[in-house]
């Protein structure tokens, strides 16, 4: 129970009498979530983009974002009508 108290920025007392037991795993994992994504800003700063290992880098930045609860931004779809749409705008303007 300290070692939550004192992850949490709070006296024994505070955290006894704040939190069921239940809540505990969510807030820690809350906590925990929170200071990856900490990590993630601090990390765009760091020197660590700087190394030679880039495979390494990779794998931390993506271990962090796992646990921030970031997911990877979807590939976006190329769209062939719009694309058509387009082509037709500017060969029309050309004439």
């Amino acid at each position: 129970m300290i070692d939550a108290a004192v992850r949490l920025g709070k006296t024994q007392a505070e955290f006894e009498r704040g939190y069921y037991v239940m809540d505990l795993l969510d807030v820690l994992d809350a906590d925990k979530r929170v200071k990856a994504g900490e990590l993630l800003s601090d990390l765009n700063t760091a020197t660590m983009a700087q190394t030679t290992n880039v495979d390494a880098y990779r794998k931390y930045a993506e271990s962090l974002q796992q646990t921030a609860g970031f997911s990877a931004p979807d590939k976006p779809q190329f769209d062939r009508k719009g694309f058509e749409q387009l082509r037709d705008m500017m060969r029309a303007g050309m004439r």
